[in-house]
């Protein structure tokens, strides 16, 4: 099976290979170090296939930091383990997409709103949904893949957080019901987070 790898990470895993190969003649240490960082970079930007789950699916790959039924929020955390490209968890249109400079705190702290993020807004059947990208300690760049009036169907990719992160995603409280679970594992474009109510289109 072909390893894919993420567009906005290629260049990182390239350059690592590149080091490592020049390395080899001259200095093994200096080899190893290099090629044991060419596959941790191949891990952190893997992109496997997925295929869409039922409902809203999970934006992230990661483990769900928090809920809010009244907000209609969920909170994803991603690991350095996890798979960092993001997919669209509804089908819909790009309405917007824009940046925010902030800082970098850690992924995990009470600052992390204040952190340099990325929020994609979406018109879909069962109203307006947004998906906000944060940056953390080590995650500085979010490379989006997606411009506005672009129409995406559900897992489609939205684009990668650089060495994992955190992302939220709020949906219409009266269009779903969310299902996802403080601590539960969510597969992006995979795992359902919330049913859709009757009445609303998914």
């Amino acid at each position: 099976m072909r390893l894919l790898i993420a567009r906005g990470g290629r260049g990182f895993v390239a350059l690592s290979a590149a080091a490592a190969a020049a390395t080899l003649p001259l200095q093994i240490l200096a080899c190893g170090a290099f090629a044991g960082l060419t596959a941790f970079l191949l891990v952190v930007f893997r992109d496997p296939k997925r295929d869409a789950g039922e409902g809203v699916v999970a934006p992230a790959d990661g483990r769900v930091r928090e809920v809010d039924h009244e907000k209609g929020l969920v909170s994803i955390y991603l690991a350095l383990r996890n798979v960092h490209v993001t997919r669209a968890p509804i089908e819909g249109v790009v309405e917007k997409t824009e940046r925010f400079h902030g800082k970098h705190a850690p992924a995990f702290s009470k600052r992390t709103p204040h952190n340099e993020k990325l929020a994609i807004s979406m018109k879909t059947g069962i109203g307006d949904v947004s998906i906000v990208h944060m940056t953390g300690a080590i995650a500085r760049r979010i490379v989006p893949y997606v411009s506005e009036g672009q129409t995406l169907g559900k897992a489609e990719k939205l684009g990668l957080i650089r060495f994992g992160s955190r992302v939220d995603i709020y949906l219409p409280p009266a269009s779903v019901k969310l299902v996802a679970r403080k601590g539960q594992k969510l597969h992006a474009g995979e795992t359902c987070i919330a049913e859709v109510r009757n009445g609303s289109a998914e």
